[in-house]
C-alpha cells in the first residue's frame, strides 16, 4: 500500500471512536472510556485532584503533578542543547523553547503576500497588531 492509498483508507475499526461524550451538544468521542470520562470533567467542572499546599483544584492529576512544580521549583525537562541549560517544569513548556534553537516556526501569518512566521503564538500576534491592525 503506498501512501495516498494509507491516507485515502478508510478508518480501522481499532481506530474508531466508540465513547461519545454524554454531554448534550458536545460531539467529541474517544477510543476508551476512562478518557470519556476524564473529558466529561470538563462540562460539569468537577475537578477532583486538588493541591495540597494552595487547594488550587485539577481536572487530572498529570496538570496537577505540573502545577505541584510550581510549589517545589522542581523543573525535569532540560533543555539539551549544548550550553543552553535552561530547565522547565513541564514538557510541552520545552517543546515549545526548542523552536528557539531548531528554527521550527509553526504560526505563519496568513495575511496577503505576507509571508512571516513565528516559534511563539505570542510573537505572531504583536505582528499582526504591529503590522496588520488596520486590516483586522
Amino acid at each position: 500500500m503506498d501512501i495516498a492509498e494509507l491516507i485515502n483508507a478508510e478508518p480501522s475499526t481499532q481506530t474508531l471512536k466508540r465513547h461519545p461524550c454524554r454531554w448534550p451538544g458536545c460531539q467529541k468521542s474517544f477510543n476508551r472510556p476512562s478518557d470519556t470520562d476524564r473529558h466529561y470533567r470538563i462540562h460539569t467542572n468537577d475537578r477532583p485532584y486538588p493541591c495540597n499546599k494552595c487547594g488550587k483544584r485539577f481536572i487530572q492529576r498529570s496538570a496537577l503533578t505540573v502545577h505541584s512544580r510550581t510549589h517545589s521549583g522542581e523543573k525535569p525537562h532540560a533543555c539539551e542543547f549544548e550550553k543552553c541549560g535552561k530547565s522547565f517544569s513541564d514538557s510541552s513548556a520545552l517543546a515549545r523553547h526548542r523552536r528557539l534553537h531548531t528554527g521550527n516556526l509553526p504560526y505563519k501569518c496568513h495575511y496577503q503576500d505576507c509571508t512571516k512566521s513565528f516559534s511563539k503564538k505570542r510573537f505572531l500576534h504583536s505582528h499582526h497588531k504591529v503590522y496588520h491592525s488596520s486590516l483586522m
